[in-house]
């Protein structure tokens, strides 16, 4: 969605930096730098190193959700009032402590099946990378906003 505006994506760009190109029997689609294009025009998209994009989202989302879940370890009682409600808010908070249980099974499931250990490992490095750009170089500089 945003490639209309900032080109390839960043992780088609690190494909290509590190010698991925477009294949084909003619040599037709050797500018070409986003795998749709590449495998539109009918070539394959090979050669370089391929991060993993599931483990970069799964990494970054998990995180995310988890920085915004943390208050829950710090403020027991919080969480004890509201498991005594037994309301919409009680639910949520399973709810998302289920999908962060599911999201690592699927980070298990695509780091057994789909992806070497350098796509992991460049993967997981990117995701954590733009966690800690949001949580340990930009938030602390912001205003605390404090427990719920």
């Amino acid at each position: 969605m945003t490639q209309w505006l900032l080109g390839p994506s960043f992780i088609e760009r690190v494909f290509v930096a590190t010698g991925g190109q477009c294949r084909d029997t003619s040599s037709m689609l050797l500018n070409v730098y986003q795998q749709a294009a590449c495998r539109r025009a009918g070539g394959t998209w090979g050669g370089g190193h391929d991060v993993s994009g599931h483990c970069v989202l799964l990494m970054h989302s998990s995180l995310f959700l988890w920085e915004e879940v943390s208050w829950a370890f710090y403020s027991i009682p919080s969480v004890q009032r509201i498991r005594e409600q037994n309301g919409w808010a009680w639910m949520s908070v399973k709810a998302m402590f289920g999908m962060l249980l599911f999201w690592w099974w699927m980070l298990v499931v695509t780091s057994t099946y789909f992806h070497g250990h350098y796509e992991l490992v460049s993967g997981t490095i990117f995701g954590l990378l733009g966690w800690a750009v949001i949580y340990v170089g930009i938030l602390p500089q912001l205003p605390q906003i404090g427990l719920p």
